[in-house]
């Protein structure tokens, strides 16, 4: 017997929604535990600039989690099925990094550049990994459309946690809806090709332009203009995704002929 997704039933959970929840549980207490030791041990360091080694922790705990399950390919980590398929990106790096151009974003000096780099692909990895790797994988008993929306219910409901370390409401509480909005795009994109690095790559992408954007990680004000064009891109990403879920075909007209939506783990 297969889910929907062709996904054998012996490589997932028997009960998705409590793994689900377990694995969200784990991740809160392993954030609580790297604040409560930084107040404890680092009172003199800002919340904020310990993004790094919590980024640095969370992405050790995905690798950890992987392997444990055994589901580096289930996740994602592999090749694109069909290389042709990578030009289902361009409209999302269009909308990613169209906007920045056309206002005239500043790229950060180059050192600081460099450290951007690291830090949203640490972000991006660990995403990734656990939502739409671990988590996705792990609800496809519900369905594929039930997995691709809880896993980007479960991806907006984890980015709650940026108030704990002081930034911009208003920012969290459009990046909570934006991430849910994006998640569905992201995790329709991840099934359509396959392959998680794409993934990776356009996250660390997003992430890049959104903190140059803001002029760093704290986000403490972010503008008006920049909330909505997060919240405008995010919901142009989840139509496109949602495009691209329905009965797996390709885009680009009532012609197209069905597709089904693979998973590495076939």
């Amino acid at each position: 017997m297969t889910t929907p997704m062709s996904v054998p039933m012996s490589t997932l959970p028997a009960q998705p929604l409590r793994f689900a929840v377990l694995v969200m549980l784990g991740l809160e207490a392993v954030l609580l535990l790297c604040l409560g030791a930084a107040r404890l041990f680092l009172p003199e360091v800002s919340l904020l600039d310990l993004d790094a080694p919590i980024l640095l922790i969370n992405a050790v705990v995905a690798g950890v989690l992987l392997t444990r399950l055994g589901w580096w390919r289930a996740a994602g980590f592999t090749r694109v099925g069909r290389p042709g398929d990578l030009w289902l990106l361009a409209l999302p790096v269009a909308l990613l990094v169209g906007p920045a151009v056309l206002v005239g974003v500043d790229l950060p000096p180059l050192g600081r550049a460099l450290t951007l780099t690291l830090i949203t692909l640490l972000i991006a990895f660990q995403e990734e990994a656990i939502f739409r790797g671990v988590l996705l994988h792990a609800l496809t008993p519900l369905g594929t459309r039930k997995a691709v929306l809880g896993s980007a219910a479960l991806f907006g409901a984890i980015h709650i946690n940026s108030l704990l370390v002081g930034r911009d409401p208003a920012f969290v509480a459009v990046q909570v809806v934006a991430s849910l909005l994006g998640g569905v795009g992201f995790a329709a994109l991840r099934l359509r090709l396959g392959s998680i690095w794409p993934l990776i790559l356009l996250h660390a992408l997003n992430d890049f332009v959104q903190f140059s954007a803001a002029g760093g990680l704290a986000v403490e004000h972010a503008s008006v203009m920049l909330l909505v064009a997060k919240l405008s891109i995010s919901l142009l990403i989840a139509v496109y995704g949602l495009r691209l879920l329905r009965a797996g075909t390709r885009p680009g007209g009532a012609g197209a002929a069905p597709r089904p939506l693979r998973h590495p783990g076939t």
